[in-house]
Protein backbone atom coordinates (compact mmCIF):
# COMPACT_ATOMS: atom_id res chain seq x y z
CA UNK A 1 0.00 0.00 0.00
CA UNK A 2 1.45 3.39 -0.55
CA UNK A 3 0.87 6.12 1.87
CA UNK A 4 0.76 9.50 0.34
CA UNK A 5 2.86 11.87 2.97
CA UNK A 6 5.53 11.04 5.27
CA UNK A 7 4.51 13.80 7.83
CA UNK A 8 2.68 12.82 11.25
CA UNK A 9 -0.29 11.72 9.70
CA UNK A 10 1.62 9.08 7.28
CA UNK A 11 3.60 8.37 10.47
CA UNK A 12 0.37 7.80 12.89
CA UNK A 13 -1.52 5.64 9.78
CA UNK A 14 1.96 3.71 9.28
CA UNK A 15 1.28 2.95 13.37
CA UNK A 16 -2.36 1.71 12.72
CA UNK A 17 -0.91 -0.49 9.72
CA UNK A 18 2.28 -1.86 11.92
CA UNK A 19 -0.51 -2.76 15.45
CA UNK A 20 -2.80 -4.66 13.14
CA UNK A 21 0.17 -7.19 11.52
CA UNK A 22 -0.16 -5.35 8.09
CA UNK A 23 3.48 -4.81 6.56
CA UNK A 24 3.45 -6.60 3.28
CA UNK A 25 4.01 -3.98 0.90
CA UNK A 26 3.70 -0.11 2.58
CA UNK A 27 5.92 2.46 0.81
CA UNK A 28 5.29 6.09 1.33
CA UNK A 29 4.96 9.01 -1.57
CA UNK A 30 5.83 12.63 -0.95
CA UNK A 31 6.66 14.96 -3.37
CA UNK A 32 8.49 16.91 -0.67
CA UNK A 33 12.03 16.62 -1.69
CA UNK A 34 13.18 17.26 2.14
CA UNK A 35 11.01 14.56 3.50
CA UNK A 36 13.08 11.69 4.81
CA UNK A 37 14.19 8.88 2.54
CA UNK A 38 13.49 6.26 5.21
CA UNK A 39 10.10 6.28 7.56
CA UNK A 40 11.26 3.96 11.05
CA UNK A 41 14.04 3.22 9.10
CA UNK A 42 12.07 0.41 7.10
CA UNK A 43 9.73 2.08 5.05
CA UNK A 44 10.74 3.43 1.87
CA UNK A 45 9.90 7.18 0.82
CA UNK A 46 9.54 7.79 -3.31
CA UNK A 47 10.03 11.57 -4.19
CA UNK A 48 9.44 10.75 -8.07
CA UNK A 49 6.40 10.31 -10.03
CA UNK A 50 8.04 8.00 -12.04
CA UNK A 51 9.47 5.90 -9.11
CA UNK A 52 5.36 6.02 -8.14
CA UNK A 53 4.43 4.36 -11.20
CA UNK A 54 6.65 1.18 -10.83
CA UNK A 55 5.47 0.92 -7.58
CA UNK A 56 1.87 1.16 -9.03
CA UNK A 57 2.33 -1.73 -10.63
CA UNK A 58 3.26 -3.82 -7.92
CA UNK A 59 0.25 -2.99 -5.51
CA UNK A 60 -1.75 0.03 -6.73
CA UNK A 61 -3.35 0.28 -2.81
CA UNK A 62 -3.45 3.98 -1.31
CA UNK A 63 -3.99 5.99 1.01
CA UNK A 64 -3.75 10.05 1.61
CA UNK A 65 -2.20 11.06 5.06
CA UNK A 66 -2.10 14.92 4.66
CA UNK A 67 -4.05 17.02 6.85
CA UNK A 68 -4.69 20.15 4.46
CA UNK A 69 -8.17 18.55 2.78
CA UNK A 70 -7.18 20.99 -0.29
CA UNK A 71 -3.88 19.10 -0.83
CA UNK A 72 -4.93 15.92 0.18
CA UNK A 73 -7.75 15.93 -2.55
CA UNK A 74 -4.67 16.85 -4.88
CA UNK A 75 -3.20 13.90 -4.42
CA UNK A 76 -6.29 11.54 -3.99
CA UNK A 77 -7.01 12.84 -7.33
CA UNK A 78 -3.25 12.50 -8.62
CA UNK A 79 -3.16 8.77 -7.49
CA UNK A 80 -6.91 7.88 -9.12
CA UNK A 81 -5.22 9.63 -12.80
CA UNK A 82 -2.17 7.46 -12.47
CA UNK A 83 -4.47 4.53 -11.60
CA UNK A 84 -4.43 4.21 -7.72
CA UNK A 85 -6.83 2.31 -6.36
CA UNK A 86 -8.41 4.00 -2.81
CA UNK A 87 -7.76 1.92 0.40
CA UNK A 88 -9.21 2.68 4.03
CA UNK A 89 -7.10 2.50 6.94
CA UNK A 90 -9.43 1.88 9.87
CA UNK A 91 -8.45 1.25 13.47
CA UNK A 92 -11.30 -1.41 14.15
CA UNK A 93 -10.83 -1.74 17.82
CA UNK A 94 -14.44 -0.30 19.49
CA UNK A 95 -15.53 1.12 16.53
CA UNK A 96 -19.16 1.01 15.31
CA UNK A 97 -20.08 1.56 11.93
CA UNK A 98 -22.32 0.18 9.64
CA UNK A 99 -21.13 0.94 6.15
CA UNK A 100 -17.85 2.55 4.86
CA UNK A 101 -16.47 1.99 1.09
CA UNK A 102 -13.12 1.57 0.04
CA UNK A 103 -12.11 5.53 -0.31
CA UNK A 104 -8.68 6.40 1.04
CA UNK A 105 -10.44 7.52 4.47
CA UNK A 106 -7.97 7.31 7.79
CA UNK A 107 -10.19 6.49 11.09
CA UNK A 108 -8.02 6.42 14.37
CA UNK A 109 -8.38 4.71 17.39
CA UNK A 110 -10.92 5.41 19.82
CA UNK A 111 -13.41 6.36 17.27
CA UNK A 112 -17.45 6.15 17.43
CA UNK A 113 -19.18 6.22 14.39
CA UNK A 114 -23.29 5.81 15.10
CA UNK A 115 -25.77 4.59 12.61
CA UNK A 116 -26.61 5.62 9.21
CA UNK A 117 -23.37 8.30 9.14
CA UNK A 118 -22.07 8.89 5.50
CA UNK A 119 -18.47 9.82 5.03
CA UNK A 120 -17.10 11.02 1.98
CA UNK A 121 -14.11 10.16 0.08
CA UNK A 122 -10.51 10.42 1.20
CA UNK A 123 -11.23 11.61 4.96
CA UNK A 124 -8.82 11.70 7.77
CA UNK A 125 -10.67 11.57 11.31
CA UNK A 126 -8.89 11.56 14.33
CA UNK A 127 -8.56 10.02 17.49
CA UNK A 128 -11.36 9.53 20.49
CA UNK A 129 -13.75 12.08 17.85
CA UNK A 130 -17.49 10.52 18.16
CA UNK A 131 -19.23 11.11 14.81
CA UNK A 132 -23.77 11.10 16.31
CA UNK A 133 -26.77 9.23 13.91
CA UNK A 134 -27.29 10.75 10.42
CA UNK A 135 -24.28 12.61 10.08
CA UNK A 136 -23.29 13.42 6.52
CA UNK A 137 -19.19 14.05 5.83
CA UNK A 138 -18.32 16.06 2.40
CA UNK A 139 -15.13 14.42 0.73
CA UNK A 140 -11.63 15.23 1.97
CA UNK A 141 -12.41 16.55 5.61
CA UNK A 142 -9.78 16.52 8.15
CA UNK A 143 -11.68 16.00 11.87
CA UNK A 144 -9.42 16.51 14.75
CA UNK A 145 -8.96 14.73 17.78
CA UNK A 146 -11.56 14.96 20.65
CA UNK A 147 -14.24 16.26 18.31
CA UNK A 148 -17.94 15.62 18.89
CA UNK A 149 -20.24 15.86 16.01
CA UNK A 150 -23.63 15.29 17.86
CA UNK A 151 -25.79 13.87 14.70
CA UNK A 152 -27.71 14.99 12.67
CA UNK A 153 -25.23 17.41 11.15
CA UNK A 154 -23.73 17.83 7.40
CA UNK A 155 -19.98 18.66 6.72
CA UNK A 156 -19.62 20.21 3.71
CA UNK A 157 -16.16 19.11 1.07
CA UNK A 158 -12.52 19.74 2.02
CA UNK A 159 -13.58 21.61 5.58
CA UNK A 160 -11.15 21.45 8.64
CA UNK A 161 -12.33 21.14 12.61
CA UNK A 162 -9.86 21.60 14.59
CA UNK A 163 -9.40 19.94 17.96
CA UNK A 164 -11.68 19.66 20.75
CA UNK A 165 -14.47 20.93 18.45
CA UNK A 166 -18.61 20.06 19.19
CA UNK A 167 -20.90 20.38 16.00
CA UNK A 168 -24.50 20.57 17.70
CA UNK A 169 -27.30 18.74 16.51
CA UNK A 170 -29.22 20.28 13.16
CA UNK A 171 -25.86 22.25 11.77
CA UNK A 172 -25.01 22.81 8.42
CA UNK A 173 -21.31 23.64 7.86
CA UNK A 174 -20.46 24.14 4.33
CA UNK A 175 -17.29 23.50 2.20
CA UNK A 176 -13.73 24.74 2.50
CA UNK A 177 -14.56 25.83 6.10
CA UNK A 178 -12.63 26.36 9.07
CA UNK A 179 -13.54 25.11 12.23
CA UNK A 180 -11.29 26.58 15.61
CA UNK A 181 -9.61 24.25 17.74
CA UNK A 182 -12.25 24.29 20.54
CA UNK A 183 -15.40 25.67 18.90
CA UNK A 184 -19.03 24.96 19.72
CA UNK A 185 -20.89 25.50 16.29
CA UNK A 186 -24.55 26.23 17.31
CA UNK A 187 -25.12 27.61 13.77
CA UNK A 188 -24.95 27.00 9.92
CA UNK A 189 -21.59 28.02 8.58
CA UNK A 190 -21.18 29.18 5.21
CA UNK A 191 -18.82 27.94 2.59
CA UNK A 192 -15.14 29.37 3.04
CA UNK A 193 -15.91 30.72 6.42
CA UNK A 194 -13.62 30.41 9.67
CA UNK A 195 -15.49 30.07 13.08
Amino acid sequence: MILVGCGSAGKETLAMLLEQGKTDNIFFYDENKNAEDFIFEKFKVIKKTSKLLDNLKIDNKFCVCIGNPRRRKKMYNKLIELGGSPNNVIWDKNLSISELSQNATIIQPGVHISYEVIIGKSCLIHNNTSIGHKTIIGDFVNIGPLCSLIGPCTIGNETYISAGSIILPNVTIGNNVYVKAGSIVNRDLKDFETF
